[in-house]
């Protein structure tokens, strides 16, 4: 074994290597000046970009955590690979011919063995696909996948393959190159009851994983239908020195760019959902590797996207995975959103009879975790009794208090509210009472809620008392004017009767909402029956929905890249003209709020 690299050939790894290409390959870098890239950080969770890369000075530096260096330190602190592992990897990749001298260190033996590790990897999975395309063995496995969509051409694209049900198929054919020892150690081979040595993939059609940079580290199995072998349907790799199953998606390596460019990342639960959804043009899709979703996927996954798409077959199937993904909401820059397909299909049969596009288009419309959870919380529950909406509330209170942005811990309270049809300012108390570490901003949310509803509540008396207000201010309003469910309702019931809040009154068979009409014409004002009063109670609901609508625009433009995304102009446009209404509202009527 080869000792220590020149230091020569260092220098000129260092120097022939794109600082920006190699850590583009692993999250998403920014322009941001002359001589600066940023973008999150891969070496600690934050939500804001405090990783800096200058491509003239070749160097990195998080301003978050410290991290910092050179490629060589980089690719090392991101695949955890020794020094000589990772300049290796890097002069293959940049053409440069490495020298050695010396004797080899303990290092240089450690790489050797992942260097090993991958290798039986790789060589078993190219077995298994030669197997499968090449070999009579694998002729039931070929009719198999023609039957799942997977023809010759998709098989050498993903590289699939077939084990045969011998048990030493594999460890005979690898014998040469491989120990029984370093087979085991990778994955491919266990010991059984016997003491005896045998493949741990037999019957199964294969699929190779690979790490972010593509190298082989792993195998998914699936057991073909009418196989005798005593293992469960589906076996993966057991977790080895390079194969840590909570830190790899299926396919990222090769759907990277596509994540990076278009900001989204589709996660399925299959392999062959994965394949299907990628031959069908939709190239974002990933999936865990036998494992449940965890942390290390969220961390993968935020590096390179901002919205993630969890498609499943089944609404338990989703339930399960928005619960484990809800426990990192708050830790990554990453929205999930849950996609449940219809007619119990799962993603690959769902993109055979319905194309791609219907699936970006259910995609699109995917409900944001938080929102998921409610309404499958407030379903449960009989929402035509007291009894039951309080106890949907109460069910769903603890996904309330696992936020910790009080903003939108206000604003999933006023959905909440809605779902369960109850009073948000209730929902609010409730949540007072709970969230102990928070009461001021509970506090000042539920003084917000009050005073927005207090507002809406006048203006609802003041149309419903006066045809001439009515007349002249209603026709400034809209639904979006009022925040409360039931005074959105009762402004639409006022509009559909032309302001006649008696018709409104009788007119309607739900006695809450009657009674409630009915208030407005019997409730004292806060001021005077007068069109100056109306004019300043309409200031107040026009500034609230402003601000409400300038917020929006800037945490939307904050998820796109003003360089390269085509509705940034508009929004920021938008968002400038939203400032302007605002500014001009205030010089004319003072600070309402």
């Amino acid at each position: 074994m080869a000792g220590r690299i020149r230091q020569e050939d260092i220098e000129a790894v260092r120097e022939r290597t794109d600082l920006v290409k190699l850590i583009s390959g692993y999250l998403t870098l920014k322009k941001a000046g002359h001589d600066s890239f940023v973008g999150l950080c891969p070496f600690h969770t934050e939500k804001t970009a405090s990783f800096s890369v200058s491509p003239s000075k070749q160097v990195y530096y998080c301003f978050g955590c410290g991290a910092g260096g050179d490629a060589i330190r980089f690719l090392r602190e991101v695949e955890h690979l020794e020094f000589t592992e990772a300049v290796e990897r890097l002069a293959k990749e940049s053409g440069v011919s490495l020298r050695y001298e010396g004797d080899s260190a303990a290092d240089r033996r450690a790489a050797s063995r992942r260097q090993a590790l991958h290798r039986a990897n790789e060589e078993a999975s190219a077995l298994y696909h030669q197997t499968l395309v090449d070999r009579p063995e694998g002729e039931e496995a070929r009719r198999y996948l023609e039957t799942r969509g997977i023809d010759r051409e998709t098989a050498e694209e993903f590289g699939i393959g077939y084990a045969p049900g011998a048990p030493d198929f594999l460890l005979r054919r690898l014998a040469r190159g491989f120990s029984p020892e370093i087979l085991m150690e990778a994955g491919l081979a266990l010991r059984d009851a016997s003491g005896n040595v045998r493949d741990r993939f037999r019957g199964r059609v294969t699929f190779p994983v690979h790490d972010l940079s593509g190298k082989a580290v792993g195998i998914g199995a699936r057991i073909l239908p009418g196989e005798r072998d005593e293992g469960p349907k589906y076996m993966n790799s057991p977790e080895t020195p390079v194969y840590r199953k909570g830190e790899v998606l299926y396919n990222l390596d090769r759907a990277k760019a596509a994540v990076s460019k278009s900001g989204e990342i589709v996660i399925v639960e299959g392999y062959t959902d994965v394949i299907a959804l990628a031959r069908a043009g939709v190239e974002t899709a990933v999936a865990t590797c036998g494992t449940a979703l965890g942390e290390g996927h969220f961390r993968l996954a935020s590096r390179f996207a901002q919205r993630m798409v969890l498609a499943f077959d089944s609404d338990e199937a989703g339930a399960r995975a928005a619960e484990r993904a809800f426990g990192f909401l708050e830790r990554f820059p990453v929205q999930p959103v849950v996609l449940i397909l219809p007619e119990g299909l799962d993603p690959a049969d769902f993109v055979r009879q319905h194309g791609a596009d219907a699936f970006r288009d259910l995609a699109a419309k995917a409900q944001p975790i938080v929102e998921y959870m409610l309404l499958r919380g407030v379903g449960r529950h009989d929402l035509s009794t007291i009894e039951g909406q309080s106890a949907a509330v109460a069910a769903s209170l603890p996904i309330l208090e696992g936020l910790s942005d009080p903003v939108r811990q206000r604003e999933y309270a006023h959905r909440l509210a809605e779902l369960a049809g109850v009073a948000e300012t209730s929902v609010l108390l409730s949540l007072e009472r709970r969230v102990s570490g928070r009461p001021t901003e509970v506090r000042q949310a539920m003084k917000r809620a009050s005073v927005h509803d207090r507002v809406e509540r006048e203006m609802l008396r003041l149309l419903a008392r006066d045809t001439g207000i009515y007349h002249e201010v209603a026709k400034r309003l809209a639904e979006d004017h009022f925040q409360s469910a039931g005074n959105r309702k009762l402004f639409g019931l006022l509009v559909a009767a032309d302001g006649d809040v008696r018709a409104v009154v009788t007119g309607t068979d739900d006695d809450k909402l009657s009674r409630a009409a009915s208030a407005l014409a019997l409730e004292p004002l806060d001021g005077d029956l007068n069109m100056e009063y109306a004019e300043d109670v309409w200031a107040r609901l026009q500034e609230f929905a402003l601000r409400r609508r300038s917020a929006d625009l800037r945490r939307r433009l904050q998820k796109l890249n003003p360089t390269t995304h085509p509705e940034y102009e508009a929004l920021f446009g938008e968002l400038i003209a939203t400032d302007g209404e605002l500014r001009r509202l205030k010089e004319r009527h003072g600070d309402a709020a």
